[in-house]
């Protein structure tokens, strides 16, 4: 099998990085045409890209694009470029829808309004997308649910691909741990990245600290985070709270570092529709360093984990049950030990690279 990886994807991202390479374990040859231009010169870039990939019998004269490969998956974020796959290849489209554009920059961020321009031209790129591909991967049931009734696209159109982590980097890392020799004085670390997005429900986890800096001044929490206007407009409200530090992002091998160094972490805590419907990448990437997680529950995760076997859930956007929950855990070393180890063998036997890369691999070969 002979993949071309198309599109404008940034390849150091999560969803791309794991799928690529999970593809590659199952010796399938994957050949990127990959560039991070923007405007017209994207479409040049790929275009000349996929010109220069051999036909199959090019010796033979046989130059009407019938290229060296047998599928071409627009990564993850291409929803502008699946219309110029088509019309170059020749061969099954798949692409990677990951997530709706309206979902995110309108219902989430806002970045429109909902009657905007703007909220129309996402709208449609998330349609014509899924209209043109051949088939769709998108990480969990229920966003396959939503794209179906908010686009009625085709339900066969449809594949699900969890979300997963590199091994290479996210792993259960002894030197970087800091039990279990720690003394009675030691913190209780809470460790939590990312973007403050408002899916990701930032602001119950800070009401939380608030909460447990009065109740239990031995949880600490450590924040991980671009700094920007949004981060120092939490960064001014947790300045009076001794148990927060905030860090600035850091690469994927010192990220790792500080989810080893942590004693729990925390996935999203938003009550809006894309919280509802995404696993986030950090919850993965958790899991791999076998470590205990406590998130929402809301209907994408609940197709992935159970209450209290590999995961703490508690309800959106409540503070005192999160901090309630944290204590929890704090407090009980079995319980701690439970949701991590089995955590850890859920990732080891349905989101790993490999693992995820078979899975995709047998849909390909179908095509």
């Amino acid at each position: 099998m002979t993949v071309c990886y198309f599109g404008n994807y940034q390849k150091d991202y999560p969803r791309n990085d794991v799928l690529i390479s999970g593809l590659k374990q199952n010796n399938c040859h994957v050949l990127e045409c990959q560039t991070r231009a923007r405007g017209i010169k994207k479409y040049l870039s790929l275009y000349q890209q996929h010109k220069k990939i051999p036909a199959r019998n090019a010796s033979h004269g046989d130059a009407g694009g019938k290229n060296k490969y047998d599928v071409l998956i627009v990564g993850f974020a291409g929803h502008s470029l699946v219309w110029f796959a088509k019309l170059i290849s020749n061969k099954p489209i798949i692409f990677d829808a990951f997530v709706s554009l309206y979902l995110t920059n309108v219902a989430d961020r806002g970045v429109c309004s909902p009657q905007s321009l703007k909220a129309k031209y996402y709208y449609f790129l998330d349609w014509l997308s899924c209209v043109l591909a051949d088939k769709i991967l998108l990480d969990t049931q229920a966003q396959i649910d939503y794209f179906i009734e908010r686009y009625k696209i085709d339900k066969n159109k449809f594949i699900r691909v969890f979300v997963g982590a590199n091994n290479k980097i996210f792993y259960p890392d002894s030197k970087f741990n800091p039990r279990p020799d720690r003394g009675q004085n030691s913190k209780f670390v809470i460790h939590w990245h990312g973007y403050l997005v408002p899916f990701y429900g930032f602001a119950t986890i800070l009401e939380a600290a608030k909460i447990l800096s009065r109740q239990d001044k031995s949880v600490k929490f450590r924040f991980i985070t671009r700094f920007n206007n949004k981060s120092e407009h939490f960064r001014n409200q947790a300045k009076s709270l001794a148990n927060v530090e905030f860090l600035a992002e850091v690469d994927k091998k010192d990220l790792a570092k500080y989810i080893n160094q942590a004693d729990c972490c925390l996935g999203v805590f938003g009550a809006n529709k894309k919280a509802e419907l995404v696993i986030p990448n950090k919850i993965v990437e958790a899991l791999a360093c076998r470590k205990p997680v406590i998130t929402a529950k809301h209907q994408a995760p609940a197709e992935l984990f159970n209450h209290q076997e590999n995961i703490i859930f508690i309800e959106p956007a409540n503070a005192q049950a999160l901090a309630d929950a944290i204590l929890a855990l704090k407090n009980n070393s079995e319980l701690r030990t439970k949701i991590a180890t089995n955590g850890y063998q859920l990732y080891l036997s349905q989101l790993t690279p490999k693992i995820l890369g078979r899975q995709l691999n047998n849909i390909l070969t179908t095509l």
